[in-house]
Parts: structure tokens; C-alpha cells; sequence
């Protein structure tokens, strides 16, 4: 019966996918699912944000091991493209209040969620997927754009070119020997999709 679920869960974001279907010099593509959001330091996410940049976005939850360690490694990548059109884009299935007390530098004194398991603050745009409504991470109010992206674990990495297709989707992080090892990997990669 487990089985089953998978599988059908599966097809489904499948599904999903191949309506964003296309195909750019006779290979397959996928069209990035649209949507729109606010960061939680204000800045409006829509189709504007992305043209003519590659967007690495990062779907993280607060509390994943695996998303806190990528979190350094992110913020090195994201200074180390500063000023080209590289751009990295979070996204959460949190509050803003949630995200933003998560992210303050005073919060890890204060908070035990981010004293526990937050490595630096991010450096990056973060864009919540809850309403300031009481919802929690168990709503599906708070899977409004992971959903469309096809989700269900995390961290969930998208690389997104200039026509808003995308080029790659990877689920966990990268465990090399050091940060600086992966550092260097996805370095390699980003500068071979901006020339």
C-alpha cells in the first residue's frame, strides 16, 4: 500500500511537469512554474525577478540538518557571483515572522530553534510560503509555490536560466570531504551555464 502512494505521488508531480513541457535545441525542457511572493525584507518575487538571470532556488525548511549546512555554502556562492546574473532565491514553508526571527542575528540567543540549528543567516532573499495567519508547516496553505515545483523533501535545489527554464532539480545536499570541496563543485557548474 506504501508503495503504491509513492508511485502514484510520483506519476502525479510527473504530470505537473510535462505541462510545463518544451523542448529548446531538441532536448527536453521544463518551463519554470509561475508564481509570485514577497521576500521577508519586502522585495516582490514574480516573473521580474527572474528575467534574464540564472536563479539557483533553494526550497529549505527550518530545523533540516541538510538545509542548515547548505545554508554557508549558499551564502559563499551567492558572494562569490555578487554583481554577475547569478541570483539564489530561498524559499520556506514558514511565516514571515517565523523567517524573519529565524534570520535575525539576535535570534540565536533568543530563539532555540535557530540557537540549535542555524549555522549563519542568510544572506539571500528568503520567501515564506505561510500566511501570517497562525497556519504551520502541516498546512497546505504553506506549500503554495513548493507545490508547484513538485516538493517533498528537503532541501530541494532548482536551477532556473534566462528563459525561465529549468535546468536542474536535485533533492539533499551535497556531502563532499568539506564545505569547500562543494563550494568549488557548484562554482564549476554556475560558471559553465553563465558563459
Amino acid at each position: 500500500m506504501m508503495q503504491l502512494s509513492i508511485m502514484y505521488k510520483r506519476l502525479i508531480y510527473f504530470v505537473l511537469f510535462t505541462m510545463f513541457f518544451g523542448s529548446v535545441n531538441g532536448q527536453s525542457v521544463f518551463k519554470m512554474p509561475i508564481f509570485t511572493g514577497k521576500s521577508i525584507d519586502d522585495k516582490m518575487i514574480d516573473s521580474t525577478y527572474f528575467k534574464n538571470k540564472i536563479t539557483f532556488i533553494s526550497f529549505f525548511y527550518i530545523g533540516c540538518g541538510p538545509c542548515m549546512k547548505e545554508i554557508p555554502v549558499l551564502n559563499k556562492l551567492n558572494d562569490h557571483f555578487k554583481g554577475t546574473k547569478f541570483q539564489i532565491l530561498a524559499i520556506a514553508p514558514h511565516t514571515p515572522s517565523q523567517l524573519i526571527l529565524f534570520n535575525s542575528i539576535d535570534s540565536v540567543s533568543g530563539n532555540a530553534v535557530a540557537k540549535r540549528y542555524r549555522t549563519e543567516s542568510i544572506r539571500y532573499p528568503i520567501v515564506p510560503e505561510c500566511p501570517e495567519d497562525g497556519s504551520t508547516g502541516m498546512s497546505p496553505k504553506c506549500y503554495t509555490i513548493s507545490s508547484k515545483f513538485g516538493v517533498n523533501s528537503y532541501p530541494t535545489s532548482v536551477l532556473i536560466n534566462e528563459k525561465n527554464e529549468i535546468l536542474m532539480t536535485t533533492e539533499g545536499f551535497p556531502m563532499r570531504q568539506n564545505d569547500e570541496e562543494t563550494l568549488q563543485e557548484m562554482i564549476k557548474m554556475i560558471e559553465g551555464y553563465l558563459k
